[in-house]
């Protein structure tokens, strides 16, 4: 890791839009209802060897020279997750620097290692993390390693995998377990925000945005690699769920804030669907943020993040939309993120019985709101970005 815990000009038109994606399938999902946890790893892994029980399975990469080993103990061998995970390192000879943190009110543990495989003839290097699980009480642990000589190059997707592992209910709605090894917090910060001119007052810790940054940087490397892959559209669905899933457990507290302090004027706008409301007055807000398009290159990306989009760094259209997805899903409206690589452009939708485009997806109908044309209305979309095929939803976790 690069820091560890020490140290849109086109006549506007409302369109009926029906486009109709099947639910998003993810090959690379791995969820256990028994134990209660899930993963969400990057394209490629597939499992390569597991024991009879189900309790160890190994993943490897199809083009990565890379492993991604799960190990469940459910027989009472180990008593916590630092022993769990130093008990399988110490079983594949690995030397290791490990450390302790909380983690979704867990005790935790999270190690770098090296190691050298029977029959190899390099060592690997990689991460590993340990964990109780909440639910079942058992220690699980996670190794994502690399061949040495690609170690470095494949690193993000090593962090990336581990930040994956979601556990309990709303796992996939809170920073991952590296992240949160690597920015542990610095305390509460308050910021202004003015949401529809009311002046709000909320709170997100002073790392935040610093521990967003990283969570872009290291996903977006990740993507670059599946920039010639068959698969480039579901890693590029997947950069944004992770996002996602990092920004909504930064931004839940300021969500909370904004709602309370528009959903008075939401229900006077309109008292029969004040949800439509709120969302024209969000999007209004967005829609007047600083618009800054960086041309981005092979090593940075074109993304602001979202906790620096909230508090006024200039944004574009993808960055704008997903954070208003992660504040609407806070206020308890269901969205989805639309994406468009042939428009280079994104959108938002929102669940919400009005008129206007939509597009259906994940069994839902998503009115379009367009976050960079100053006074365009929800439900309304560019006649030149009216090809639903060319858009590709970001189903939210």
């Amino acid at each position: 890791m690069t820091r560890t815990r020490r140290s849109a000009s086109a006549a506007i038109l409302c369109l009926c839009i029906c486009a109709f994606f099947p639910p998003h399938l993810r090959a690379e999902e791995v969820v256990d209802n028994d134990f209660g946890y899930a993963l969400d790893l990057p394209e490629g892994f597939a499992v390569a060897e597991y024991t009879e029980d189900g309790m160890a399975y190994r993943f490897r990469h199809e083009r990565f020279p890379m492993s991604f080993i799960l190990r469940l103990y459910a027989d009472g061998s180990y008593d916590g997750a630092e022993s769990a995970l130093a008990g399988t390192l110490g079983r594949l000879s690995a030397s290791c620097d490990m450390d302790r943190l909380v983690w979704q009110d867990a005790e935790c543990a999270v190690a770098s290692f090296e190691m050298i495989l029977p029959d190899a003839s390099a060592p690997s290097r990689g991460w590993g993390a340990g964990i109780v699980l909440p639910e079942s009480g058992a220690p699980l642990v996670l190794l994502c390693y690399a061949d040495s000589e690609s170690a470095e190059q494949y690193e993000p997707v090593v962090i990336s995998a581990l930040n994956s592992l979601a556990v309990g209910r709303g796992g996939f709605r809170s920073p991952g377990i590296m992240t949160s090894y690597a920015f542990p917090g610095a305390g509460a910060w308050t910021v202004e925000l003015f949401p529809a001119g009311r002046r709000v007052e909320t709170q997100i810790d002073a790392e935040d945005a610093a521990a967003a940054q990283f969570v872009v940087a290291c996903e977006f490397s990740v993507l670059r690699l599946y920039a010639s892959d068959a698969r480039w559209r579901e890693a590029w669905q997947r950069y944004y769920r992770m996002i996602f899933r990092d920004g909504f457990g930064r931004l839940r507290q300021a969500a909370s804030d904004i709602q309370t302090a528009l959903m008075p004027l939401a229900r006077r706008k309109d008292a029969k669907n004040p949800e439509a409301a709120l969302n024209g007055l969000l999007l209004s807000w967005a829609q007047g943020f600083e618009y800054k398009r960086d041309a981005g290159s092979d090593d940075s990306p074109d993304f602001t993040d979202v906790v620096s989009t909230m508090l006024g760094a200039g944004s574009d259209c993808d960055s704008r939309s997903l954070l208003l997805c992660i504040l609407l899903e806070g206020m308890g409206v269901r969205t989805a993120l639309f994406v468009s690589r042939e428009y280079s452009h994104a959108v938002y939708g929102a669940a919400l019985d009005v008129p206007g485009a939509k597009i259906a997806a994940g069994g839902a109908d998503f009115l379009l709101c367009e976050t960079t044309a100053r006074g365009v209305r929800p439900g309304m979309v560019a006649q030149d970005m009216s090809d639903t095929a060319k858009w590709i939803p970001v189903l939210l976790p």
